[in-house]
């Protein structure tokens, strides 16, 4: 058996005839590519509509290898638990063992005074730390401020303090153990 042979090109460069009957065992020619966007690598997929590109000069987030999300500091993941309580889409029980006794009384008596943090009805957006700073006092405690957001254009305060448990610590969040020992919000 014989490889397949190319086409012949007729001497004068034209293109062989469309139309005439091509050999069995021969591969026809490949079609024209479509012509290509502007943009090259990295445009747009096809089908989209939007014209945003990323920034070249904007730093992109960076995260570990395999797509994990990268674990929340200690402050951070307080806030967001503090403002579900404080709005009622958890119970006040999910903090227990990460609280201490005085804190747990102030998060009590905020839970029943801001019940105009709780939404009504379906409407708005879902609450959220909007920001959340951590200042490291000269004990190793960190004094938290958190600003959150309850719905559009309504913002509120969250202050705590966290405290470390030490290694010998059985409760708390992360590697630190850490405990709120003071809550306050307006």
């Amino acid at each position: 058996m014989q490889p397949p042979q190319p086409p012949a090109v007729p001497a004068s460069g034209a293109a062989p005839d469309p139309r005439r009957r091509r050999a069995p065992g021969r591969v026809p020619p490949a079609a024209p590519a479509p012509p290509r966007r502007p943009g090259g690598a990295g445009s747009a997929p096809p089908g989209r509509r939007d014209i945003r590109r990323p920034q070249a000069g904007r730093p992109q987030p960076v995260r570990p290898p395999g797509g994990a999300v990268p674990p929340l500091s200690a402050h951070d993941w307080f806030a967001g638990r503090l403002l579900d309580v404080l709005t009622g889409r958890q119970p006040l029980t999910m903090l227990a063992g990460k609280v201490r006794d005085e804190a747990y009384q102030q998060l009590w008596e905020l839970h029943g005074q801001r019940a105009d943090w709780r939404p009504r009805g379906n409407r708005g957006r879902t609450p959220f730390v909007y920001r959340c700073h951590a200042y490291r006092t000269y004990l190793g405690a960190l004094e938290v401020s958190a600003v959150v957001c309850l719905d559009h254009d309504v913002f509120r305060a969250l202050a705590f303090r966290l405290e470390s448990g030490g290694a010998r610590a059985t409760s708390g969040y992360g590697p630190e153990r850490w405990h709120c020992t003071a809550v306050a919000a307006r």
